[in-house]
């Protein structure tokens, strides 16, 4: 792994492309993996039965040590190379994933089904805004976690590059470009619970605003999820006005102007491990094929980094409300 950048304000141009953020697990990391995920799948135990238990590989330890920083302090991200997924059935690689993960932090819940993993693949079920579960283009987003870990399970036949960008960057081109655009942005909008709201709401809608692209303790970071913000502002009968329009266009228009976002296809095998506070991440659209062992399928683990890192009290209040709303194993005690 290069060092891509002092901190994570980086951009495509400014890197070589995906190998500056490579870490390959050694041939002896990938025999203990599978050793341990075997060994786990005999006994019938699902990630489920290993929240929070102490369950870090000691032949990871070093390597993640290094990912920890470079992902929390540095570039973000971090590109995963050599998961033995080959080796190993579907049940197999969701506990192997959790396994080498598992020193990111807690594990967070990603539904208000309470579910650890989430099957990143097409899922025909009606709900069009988890967009994960479709084939269309995925616009710029974040998720609800602090660090992402996304195994590359199976490719489709085609499409489904990822996208990748640094807030830090947007900002400082935004800061330039459209500083009254970067005050809205920092100030937050309302966001649209849709079906997972948590048991405190009083509508359908939060009522605190949720920034983007806003530096906090000598990191930027912040929620976007362009769609949720025009909901809400539907939901609550408010007409957003222009400026506030153009200002929450404007960080899709700058992270998709050619040289801001990284973008490649991950093979089986490979991940992404990204700070959720400090990056977007996107997908293009991807062929769907009724051949199960061709269809495409990555594995999402969402983790709360421990000790807690310092967020802003707007994202802080967003997050842990969804937490409620997803009945995090964390809040039962």
């Amino acid at each position: 792994m290069a060092a891509t950048s002092q901190n994570s304000a980086w951009t495509a141009d400014a890197v070589s492309g995906p190998d500056d953020f490579a870490v390959e697990l050694s041939d002896t990391q990938r025999d203990a993996i599978i050793t341990a995920a075997k060994r786990m799948a005999a006994r019938g135990m699902t990630i489920a039965d290993l929240w929070g238990r102490d369950i870090a590989l000691p032949e990871l330890r070093g390597t993640m040590r290094k990912v920890i920083r470079e992902v929390t302090q540095e570039s973000g991200l971090v590109v995963l190379k050599g998961m033995p997924v080959e080796e190993l059935s579907e049940e197999e690689i969701a506990l192997a994933w959790h396994l080498t993960t598992a020193p990111l932090g807690r594990l967070r819940a990603q539904s208000g089904w309470g579910e650890l993993m989430g099957r990143v693949e097409y899922v025909d079920d009606g709900r069009d805004w988890r967009g994960y579960t479709k084939t269309k283009e995925l616009n710029f987003h974040t998720d609800h976690a602090d660090t992402v870990a996304l195994l590359c399970v199976r490719q489709g036949p085609a499409g489904g590059a990822s996208r990748l960008v640094s807030q830090g960057a947007l900002r400082a081109i935004i800061a330039e470009e459209a500083p009254e655009a970067l005050a809205l942005l920092n100030r937050g909008f309302p966001y649209a619970w849709f079906d997972e709201a948590p048991p405190e709401a009083t509508g359908p809608v939060s009522d605190f605003n949720v920034p983007v692209l806003v530096e906090h303790e000598g990191r930027v970071q912040g929620v976007y999820i362009q769609s949720f913000m025009l909901q809400a502002a539907e939901a609550m009968e408010r007409t957003l006005t222009k400026d506030e329009v153009e200002a929450i266009d404007l960080v899709r228009q700058v992270a998709n102007r050619p040289g801001v976002a990284l973008e490649f296809r991950m093979e089986p095998g490979h991940a992404l491990i990204f700070d959720n506070l400090s990056m977007l991440h996107a997908r293009t659209a991807f062929e769907r094929s009724d051949n199960p062992t061709q269809s495409r399928l990555l594995y999402r683990l969402w983790y709360a980094t421990q000790p807690e890192r310092p967020r802003h009290p707007g994202i802080a209040q967003y997050e842990t409300a969804l937490m409620r709303a997803y009945k995090d194993p964390s809040l039962a005690g």
